[in-house]
């Protein structure tokens, strides 16, 4: 993985070295691309979008959009390229795809277990300790630009057709993950064999049998309509996802400095929305999913989860013991 994104990174590096000295936009008018893996109709989505209208809005229609969701323009690897080459400008990314792209300190940021809760998660987050990560994005001379912080609930393990209700329960189960090093370490912690699959595929690799099951937010699965293929959801919150909206650092560069300003104010703006929306939805998600048939199994031990993933902590957090303990320190 790291090796293909290396030789991906250094093809779109060439790439932009290549590419004519583009000017500032002459006339301020232009259009903001922003793609997404997640579908219309998502929560995601809804805010994303919410996000590219009101720079529209507040720009008096200067600043228009063009959204393109459910993987349309491909993996995010891939989308993280065409972004760094100014192809397209915004991408809402995980962490751990920062990390194999060359900013270091994000792999811990996706470490499992790391928030307690998505309160928790906004109060470090939105504050200087996610000021100093966003800006390891910003000095990782990346040809990207970290807009700010969307947190999302809590992810939690959908089945197939087996009923898991504690750690021993997943050991030697087949689970789809990102194509992220962390996301299969903490797989791996918990005795699951973790099988990256593109998001366009996960829906036909569970109704096949290509995995046991797959890892996301509640909302996801719904919309997603996994229910159909997908009888447990076991409620592991191994994770509170924090991604990055990033921005092509090329095309950032041509804005103006009013405009730069409009775009993280139009941000915190939307993202304010969608954590107050968030915290109603996940509620009514668990409500919607259990309606149509599916059983919400609660753990009965979720501190053995907690242990199996602390060797992670010492592995990809030692240089951000600092971090960790600010984190823990947060109510």
């Amino acid at each position: 993985m790291k090796n293909y994104l290396w030789r991906s990174f250094m093809v779109a590096a060439l790439i932009c070295a290549f590419l004519p000295s583009v000017p500032a936009f002459a006339s301020q008018e232009y259009v903001l691309k922003l793609s997404d893996t997640q579908p219309d109709g998502s929560s995601l989505l809804i805010h994303l979008r919410m996000f590219v209208e009101l720079i529209e809005k507040k720009s008096n229609g200067r600043i228009k959009h063009e959204v393109f969701p459910s993987a349309m323009m491909g993996p995010s690897p891939a989308v993280v390229q065409q972004v760094q080459m100014g192809a397209l400008d915004l991408f809402r990314t995980d962490v751990s795809v920062l990390y194999d792209f060359g900013v270091p300190s994000m792999q811990m940021m996706g470490l499992p277990f790391l928030f307690d809760s998505k309160e928790q998660a906004q109060r470090v987050l939105y504050g200087p300790v996610g000021d100093r990560f966003l800006k390891d994005v910003d000095d990782a001379n990346i040809n990207l630009k970290a807009i700010g912080w969307l947190i999302e609930p809590s992810r939690n393990l959908f089945l197939r057709n087996k009923r898991v209700a504690s750690l021993d329960d997943v050991r030697g189960l087949k689970i789809r993950v990102p194509e992220s090093e962390i996301f299969l370490a903490t797989m791996a912690a918990f005795g699951i064999s973790g099988t990256p699959i593109p998001w366009g595929e996960v829906y036909t690799s569970l109704q096949t049998g290509v995995v046991d099951g797959a890892e996301n937010t509640l909302n996801t699965f719904n919309i997603n309509r996994f229910d159909e293929v997908c009888r447990y959801i076991a409620m592991s919150q191994h994770n509170f996802n924090t991604c990055v909206m990033v921005m092509s650092k090329r095309n950032w560069d041509r804005m103006s400095p009013a405009d730069q300003a409009l775009i993280v104010e139009c941000w915190k703006e939307a993202m304010a929305a969608y954590d107050a929306f968030a915290m109603k939805d996940d509620v009514e998600s668990k409500e919607l999913a259990s309606s149509r048939g599916v059983e919400i199994v609660e753990m009965t031990d979720r501190q053995k989860w907690v242990d199996a993933v602390k060797p992670l902590f010492d592995k990809y957090a030692a240089d951000y013991q600092d971090v960790v303990a600010a984190i823990r320190a947060t109510k």
